[in-house]
């Protein structure tokens, strides 16, 4: 046997001890601290690429010091105001059967915390939908915990609903090799059976994920899995190759899925021509859709497309040319 406790490789293990976020940790403290004595805190906004311990960080925070006081709501799942709302009343057994308008359930959230303060934690917030609920949470004085990799995702907000929110902005920046290799130490310790996997591995393993420890751990977990399938004693370069190609399509899927229709088309194009100007790329991607978006708009496009790690851009403005990353 080669995996002892799969947990620790899963996304929702929270670990008791946070590698390398001791600076985060003490900003979401600080902010989040005059909480327990009554006071209102200050709301916040968790922002950096995939992988870099935000969500992490955010649950145990909450799970330690806020235990019963917190909803956690991933808003890639629940991407409505009226299913967020559903969501946080159900958290606290408010029953709730999902048929009720939306007014219907401003209502009970309002009554319910006539009774107690709750801190709602949005995960993938850029996921949502509609953000009216951003506006009704801050207005009820609900503390909010806001995730995202896109920094610009709330720029689009209402400046009435910017106004409420007031947020701290906490930035994750990507895990250095030196870090992430520590992260997946302690993961195996966690996980495997001492002395399945050479320490060569684990640092191929870390160069490969940049820097991004979901990737990191999840191509841990699926080499130990495959190793074990076969009834192997220790995980070989063979499983770690295999296990680094699943994990790259899982994360190229994750991606994807984060882009609008426009933005899908223009990854395509790149994807086909795999690396092109971006006067070039522009001009294929007005003759493919029927509404394109101005120049300016493509642009914004484009550097989403670069944050999210999909794309590479080499240059300057009109020499600028773009490469698919992954």
């Amino acid at each position: 046997m080669i995996v002892l406790n799969e947990m620790p490789l899963t996304e929702v293990f929270i670990p008791t001890r946070l590698l390398h976020r001791d600076g985060q940790l003490r900003e979401v403290e600080r902010c989040l601290k005059p909480f327990l004595a009554g006071r209102a805190p200050e709301n916040l906004f968790l922002v950096g690429p995939t992988g870099t311990g935000k969500t992490t960080v955010a649950r145990w925070m909450l799970e330690t010091h806020f235990h019963g006081r917190y909803v956690y709501v991933n808003c890639w799942k629940y991407r409505r105001s009226h299913q967020v709302l559903r969501e946080v009343l159900l958290s606290f057994e408010v029953p709730v059967h999902g048929r009720e308008p939306t007014s219907e359930l401003i209502r009970m959230l309002e009554k319910l915390l006539e009774s107690k303060r709750l801190i709602v934690c949005l995960d993938e917030v850029d996921q949502l939908k509609d953000c009216d609920v951003l506006y009704v949470l801050a207005r009820n004085e609900c503390c909010l915990i806001l995730i995202s990799n896109d920094y610009r995702a709330l720029s689009y907000l209402d400046p009435r609903i910017r106004s409420r929110l007031s947020l701290v902005e906490v930035e994750f920046p990507a895990y250095r090799y030196d870090e992430l290799v520590d992260i997946l130490r302690d993961r195996v310790k966690l996980a495997l059976r001492p002395g399945s996997l050479d320490e060569r591995f684990l640092r191929i393993i870390a160069a490969i994920a940049k820097g991004d420890a979901r990737t990191g751990i999840e191509i841990l977990r699926r080499a130990a899995r495959r190793a074990e399938d076969r009834g192997l004693r220790r995980i070989t370069l063979n499983e770690i190759k295999e296990a680094i190609k699943e994990a790259r399509r899982l994360r190229k899927s994750y991606l994807l899925s984060k882009l609008n229709e426009h933005q899908r088309v223009i990854y395509s194009i790149l994807e086909a021509k795999r690396r092109i100007s971006s006067g070039e790329l522009y001009r294929k991607y007005c003759s493919k859709v029927k509404r394109p978006v101005t120049d300016r708009a493509f642009r914004n496009y484009m550097k989403k497309l670069v944050r999210l790690g999909l794309v590479a851009e080499q240059g300057y403005g009109r020499w600028r040319k773009y490469e698919v990353v992954i």
